[in-house]
């Protein structure tokens, strides 16, 4: 056996039962890392939000057209697809803000626009789809015809709302208690909330954002950089975006802002609508984080740049407020970009990121053979189970062995083309738990960690 693989094996020992669990401490680039439910919880409450400003025709087309190869995804997961309510919500939250003021009629800024309700179903009073399990093998849905159609009629959300898009807030509004959505989100769901837009969150604090003349023929695009100017700020070169057009680096939300909301109201909302925060899941198909660049249009106003490639001919500005909010979630997020013209990818994308809320047992990345001198592949994993404890640390209850012909509880791992068939591993190989004796309840979980041929990117 190579020195590496034994330095591996040894990283890789168990440690001893009844105790907080510790991290195990090899490079993290060559590690895959699960953690899910013992026994998976199969509700799961998707939230989308959909971009309904002018420039969003092709990416809500693409949208509608690849929302089967999400759901396809989905349905892999053990057991098959899960008991689900998605909605759907614009961000057009017109031209009001938290502090309760509002600018009268500017162009599609109305009032407070969708206010953050969910879309009905046309000729229907029906909010969200509910696609549930009904405990005795079937399923019970409110919507008719096919998933795939329905959530179709949801989506195609026009492209007449406001221009100030305000993705945290109408979340943030479509999810407290909003009158209109009762019924969507459960207690005993995961939560995830999908935001696919080509602008920034620019959710407001006050409405004097809007403050000018509207029939200045700059005044779109003045408003529009206020929300840059009011809600990002970049480290290099720290000098006020008026002051010098170019690229600039290291942006993130302004923390002092007084016209746009801060994320951390966002943040903690979000965190705190579940017991365990873990249950709560974040994704965006949005503009890339760079370049950030500064320009200067033919009418005098200064604006923000978009940051798709060129090559590609799409339009995004970046999504830095976005991308901050994102990453607030830890291992509960994913971003994708929404330059591409096909949004496959990134539907796809999401949707194994939310198979790892129930139990993801697929592995991502190829495993290393860790003997080749043995028989058969030999995989360098240790397998913990663990008591998760809500508001505290996480106890672990002991490492499952390798299923070596023995009895008891053991873990291995097998090829599975067909439930793992989004991951690009070959061959692709899913982690299988043998369980002898009774079930474990809710509050026990899995955390499995192999020794991977690849960067295997972050913990799942």
């Amino acid at each position: 056996m190579h020195a590496t693989r034994l330095l591996w094996l040894t990283l890789l020992l168990p440690g001893c039962p009844d105790r907080t669990i510790s991290a195990v401490v090899p490079e993290q680039d060559s590690i895959e890392v699960k953690d899910f439910p013992a026994v998976p919880r199969r509700k799961i409450d998707m939230l989308f939000q959909i971009d309904s400003s002018g420039s969003m025709m092709e990416e809500q087309a693409s949208l509608r057209a690849n929302f089967p190869k999400f759901i396809e995804v989905l349905e892999t997961i053990d057991g098959g697809l899960p008991d689900v309510h998605i909605g759907v919500i614009t961000p057009d939250m017109g031209a009001s803000a938290i502090d309760g003021t509002s600018v009268p009629g500017i162009g599609g800024c109305t009032g407070r626009g969708k206010d953050g309700a969910l879309r009905q179903l046309p000729g229907d009073t029906i909010r969200f789809l509910a696609d549930e399990i009904d405990g005795g093998g079937g399923r019970v849905r409110n919507y008719p015809g096919e998933l795939t159609d329905a959530f179709s009629s949801l989506a195609d959300v026009g492209f007449d709302g406001c221009g100030i898009e305000q993705h945290l807030e109408a979340t943030r509004v479509a999810l407290a208690d909003h009158p209109s959505n009762t019924g969507f989100i459960r207690d005993d769901a995961y939560l995830a909330v999908v935001i696919i837009a080509d602008e920034d969150d620019c959710s407001l604090a006050k409405s004097t954002l809007f403050q000018g003349i509207p029939m200045d023929g700059a005044f779109g695009d003045r408003v529009n950089f206020r929300c840059t100017n009011e809600g990002v700020e970049c480290d290099s070169p720290a000098i006020p975006f008026e002051d010098a057009t170019g690229v600039r680096t290291d942006c993130h939300p302004k923390f002092d802002s007084e016209r746009i909301a801060p994320i951390e109201r966002y943040v903690d909302f979000m965190k705190g609508l579940k017991r365990d925060p873990r249950d709560v899941f974040v994704a965006g198909i949005v503009g890339p984080q760079d370049p950030f660049r500064i320009g200067l249009k033919d009418n005098g106003a200064t604006i923000l740049e978009s940051s798709c490639p060129q090559d590609t001919n799409q339009f995004a500005l970046p999504a830095a407020r976005m991308g901050f909010f994102l990453e607030q979630f830890e291992q509960r997020n994913t971003r994708t970009t929404i330059c591409n013209r096909d949004l496959s990818g990134g539907l796809a994308q999401i949707a194994a990121a939310i198979k790892v809320l129930p139990g993801d047992r697929c592995f991502r990345n190829d495993l290393t053979d860790v003997d080749l001198e043995s028989t058969g592949p030999q995989y360098g994993c240790t397998i913990t189970e663990y008591r998760r404890n809500p508001g505290g640390t996480d106890e672990e209850i002991g490492v499952i062995p390798p299923c070596k012909g023995g009895s008891g509880t053991c873990w291995r791992i097998e090829e599975d083309a067909v439930e793992c068939f989004y991951t690009e591993a070959d061959p692709h190989l899913k982690l299988v738990i043998d369980r002898v004796g009774a079930a474990p309840g809710n509050d026990i979980f899995i955390k499995a960690q192999c020794v991977t041929t690849e960067s295997s990117g972050p913990a799942m």
